[in-house]
């Protein structure tokens, strides 16, 4: 465990200093990920969400009863 203290990315100090401003917050986030990787896979996941409802819009929206 030693070998790989200080070499991972993240710094949990910052992280920590993170969560304590998100807590702090006029606005606490639901959710807060951490870390440079984890915003690109979180705007990847979001605008793969985005596609699929726009392209099954009509089903989606179509599923009420009619009035």
């Amino acid at each position: 465990m030693r070998a790989f203290d200080n070499s991972q990315p993240g710094d949990p100090a910052k992280a920590a200093d993170a969560i304590i401003a998100a807590l702090d917050a006029d606005r606490t986030p639901l959710r807060l990920p951490l870390g440079d990787d984890s915003l690109d896979q979180i705007i990847a996941r979001v605008d793969s969400d985005r596609a699929d409802a726009l392209a099954w819009e009509g089903t989606i929206r179509g599923t009420d009863f009619d009035r």
